[in-house]
């Protein structure tokens, strides 16, 4: 008799009947940088100043409000809203897939028809401040009760993954490198990131200071500023408006808490398993289908393991399966083609969301994916009290041009 657990599991991958129903009609980025000195919510106006712009929506339109940053309860006011809801909510860098997932939900249910769903931060910028006082980005937070012991930060957290990663499959430093040079070549042909023409070589992720064994300067993230805004609605309404509109072909979540109860946990980086399962599931798809993957990446054993978890090689094969070009442009899988979160810019889950939009778009420019249909889309933070206990994402998007 199949256990519980795999009986819901398999349920709730057959539950939603939503591929191709809904879409993103609408994608709005405020500029992106570090010490921009503009104000969070102001950067949130920007970027859903140029969403409502791409779309065609107006600001009546929008009859749903799912704010990830800031608060939601001021910011319609500031932002020029009225909608029937507006609501907060928090998963790390998984929120911008879950935003999506609840977008789609108050749709579904009759709670709205277009919705906003809305990040702006400026962790960087004077007068920002952890929630522990301090001033900074997001580097200093402690993840459970390990804190009491010296392991603080996500750079600490995320090395046990790849400490664990090069014991188990001969994981080296260089295949570290491959990950964050391939993207600061896609970085550097962009511009508006943070590697825009800023090329770098195996060499110089060498040369860069050590953070916290094994990763370098050059394997970390960097916090960033700015705002992004995506505007969900259904694939019908979508079509009075200005452009063709991504849709959502599927999408799906899972919890590494799962795998701490079983011993698992440094072994794999989230609880991809069902995430992909019940997102293919939807969508009616393959790995061999996707064309564009944008993987939450902040730092460079993240989309290395990742890629084995989703299947485009085999467990321990990450590394040399970067090295060998697979995720350049012409390669097996292009993946963050924009830079991601390492060369790009950081808005937690929402820098691969919208990368995603932009490939199926065609706006990618020097580093566009050529006739790409299907986007692989994933989000991956919010932990579970403890550190490497991540909430994953998966979305699938598909092409409507």
């Amino acid at each position: 008799m199949a256990s519980h657990d795999a009986v819901t599991r398999a349920d709730r991958r057959g539950a939603a009947d939503i591929s191709g129903r809904f879409c993103i009609a609408g994608l709005g980025l405020s500029e992106q940088g570090r010490r921009l000195g503009v104000a969070p919510r102001e950067l949130r106006r920007r970027a859903l100043d140029a969403a409502l712009h791409d779309s065609g929506l107006a600001r009546a339109d929008i009859d749903g409000y799912i704010g990830t940053s800031g608060d939601p309860f001021d910011d319609i006011r500031y932002l020029g809203l009225s909608p029937g809801f507006a609501w907060t909510m928090q998963s790390g860098g998984a929120t911008a897939i879950w935003s999506v997932i609840n977008a789609v939900g108050a749709i579904t249910t009759g709670q709205a028809t277009a919705v906003a769903c809305v990040y702006g931060t400026a962790p960087t910028s004077e007068g920002s401040r952890r929630v522990d006082g301090t001033v900074g980005g997001y580097g200093g937070f402690a993840y459970g009760y390990p804190s009491m012991y010296g392991l603080h930060g996500a750079a600490a957290a995320h090395a046990l993954h790849a400490r664990r990663h090069m014991h188990r499959y001969g994981t080296t430093a260089d295949h570290l490198g491959a990950v964050a040079v391939v993207q600061r070549e896609y970085a550097a042909k962009r511009p508006g990131t943070l590697g825009f023409g800023q090329p770098i070589t195996l060499d110089d992720h060498r040369a860069s200071p050590m953070v916290v064994d094994p990763f370098r300067m050059l394997d970390c993230c960097r916090d960033t500023d700015g705002g992004v805004v995506l505007l969900v609605t259904s694939a019908d309404r979508a079509r009075d408006l200005r452009r063709p509109a991504p849709r959502i072909l599927g999408f799906g979540s899972g919890h590494n808490m799962r795998n701490w109860w079983t011993g698992d946990v440094y072994d794999l980086h989230d609880d991809i398993a069902p995430a992909k399962a019940t997102a293919f599931g939807q969508a009616g798809l393959g790995v061999e289908d996707v064309d564009v993957a944008a993987l939450y990446d902040p730092f460079t054993i993240s989309p290395l393991m990742q890629l084995e978890a989703y299947g485009f090689c085999a467990p321990g094969e990450g590394g040399p399966f970067v090295a060998s070009g697979a995720t350049r442009l012409t390669g097996v899988v292009p993946t963050n083609t924009g830079g991601g979160q390492l060369s790009g810019y950081y808005a937690t889950g929402f820098t691969a969301l919208a990368e995603g939009l932009v490939q199926l778009r065609g706006e990618g420019g020097a580093t566009q994916v050529p006739d790409a249909q299907v986007a692989l889309v994933s989000g991956h933070g919010g932990n579970g009290g403890i550190q490497n206990t991540w909430a994953h994402a998966t979305m699938l998007l598909g092409a409507d041009r």
